[in-house]
């Protein structure tokens, strides 16, 4: 297999603000939560709505930091007991039917320069994938942000959370990652996210180089920091000992 002169073989992308960021689209699935409530002849208020809404992000957070999958299903049913309103098969399937339909790729931001960088890193003999914590939005979903922007083709494996089952920085989810790549050695790993907890702290456990994206998000936590910062991914290639 070919390596860069550092000898890295592979690499795997974050894929929330480092590939792809939902900041223009952050309120579409609130919307759709709020016309399935509707259409199901459910009654609620703004401030019920929003304080559902941020009792269900907050049971999701304890969740993610404690490394415990949230499927979207669990996620409907957490917020419908949130917002005190009564369920319904009808109004639960269609708050899940929206998390799966997820956003509309053209809406989606694409991080700049991942294109071609992704096309650098292929061209010089790269294997590439994507290490990804799912939230409410699944796999499937994501995948096709990627189609659609016509990126997905650039990796070789992907390892998100809810195929895999744990979230980063559990060390089985890097392993899922460097097994699908093909990668005999974890030293010719690289991993690049924007998140230092996740991200850099997971890269780090298995010995991979971590690098932080702060392109689209920079995460100023107390975490240990990455091998190096990327600000744009065209600085990607020579972070990884290309060019």
């Amino acid at each position: 297999m070919s390596s860069s002169t550092t000898g890295i073989a592979g690499i795997t992308f974050d894929f929330w603000n480092t590939l792809v960021t939902e900041a223009r689209s952050a309120d579409h699935r609130t919307q759709r939560w709020v016309a399935a409530l509707h259409s199901n002849g459910v009654e609620i208020s703004a401030a019920e709505l929003e304080s559902g809404l941020a009792l269900m992000w907050e049971w999701f957070q304890r969740r993610w930091e404690g490394n415990q999958v949230v499927t979207p299903a669990a996620a409907v049913d957490f917020a419908i007991d949130a917002m005190a309103v009564e369920s319904s098969l009808p109004l639960r399937d269609a708050m899940i039917a929206s998390l799966h339909d997820g956003f509309d790729p053209a809406e989606m931001e694409i991080a700049p320069g991942i294109g071609d960088a992704l096309e650098e890193l292929k061209s010089g003999g790269l294997r590439i994938g994507i290490i990804c914590d799912v939230g409410l939005t699944p796999s499937v979903t994501l995948r096709s942000y990627l189609e659609h922007h016509g990126l997905l083709g650039y990796f070789d494996h992907w390892s998100f959370s809810d195929d895999v089952g744990c979230y980063k920085p559990d060390p089985a989810i890097f392993a899922h990652a460097l097994d699908g790549l093909g990668v005999a050695d974890p030293a010719a790993m690289a991993h690049i996210g924007d998140l230092r907890r996740t991200d850099i702290a997971g890269a780090h456990a298995v010995g991979w180089l971590a690098l932080r994206y702060c392109g689209l998000a920079d995460d100023k936590s107390d975490y240990p920091d990455g091998d190096a910062v990327v600000a744009h991914h065209s600085e990607l290639a020579r972070a990884v000992g290309l060019g």
